[in-house]
């Protein structure tokens, strides 16, 4: 269904429909293997310990866009279900540093295994090709975006 705005002003509908696409398409792949459990406000701090390996609560939240108290509740929800501990952090005795228990590591596997079928899934609209130019696309505008909000 198009929309009867111009692009340029129907921009916001557009990209949030995409995620929220690709958040169904990841859901779905996630329950056909039987995956469970992995809500979509967990999945920026899954996103970003899975890139990073490990990281200080106030960089969760910052990655996320979240406050550091949203997180922190986050973070124990996830500490619950056996998916990350905390641990003093080595350069900083006074903070805490995420990182993932065995389980947590096997469940970013299944996130990228989800992941590259919903990537399958866009290749097989689009053509791999167009795809990829769209992802650099949209790479380089949060590129620029992030470049503008460090200054």
């Amino acid at each position: 269904m198009t929309s009867p705005l111009p692009l340029e002003q129907d921009f916001g509908r557009l990209t949030m429909s995409l995620l929220a696409d690709f958040q169904r398409r990841l859901d779905t792949d996630l329950a056909s293997r039987g995956v469970s459990g992995v809500s979509r406000r967990y999945r920026g701090v899954l996103i970003h310990l899975g890139q990073t390996g490990g990281a200080r609560n106030v960089d969760l939240a910052t990655a996320a866009g979240i406050r550091p108290q949203s997180m922190m509740k986050i973070v124990h929800e996830l500490e619950e279900l056996g998916l990350v501990l905390r641990a003093t952090d080595p350069e900083d005795s006074r903070a805490k540093l995420i990182t993932f228990t065995s389980r947590g590591q096997a469940l970013i596997a299944e996130l990228a295994k989800s992941t590259e079928a919903v990537w399958q899934s866009y290749c097989e609209i689009l053509g791999e090709q167009s795809l990829t130019q769209v992802f650099s696309d949209i790479s380089r505008l949060l590129d620029a975006s992030r470049s503008i909000d460090e200054t």
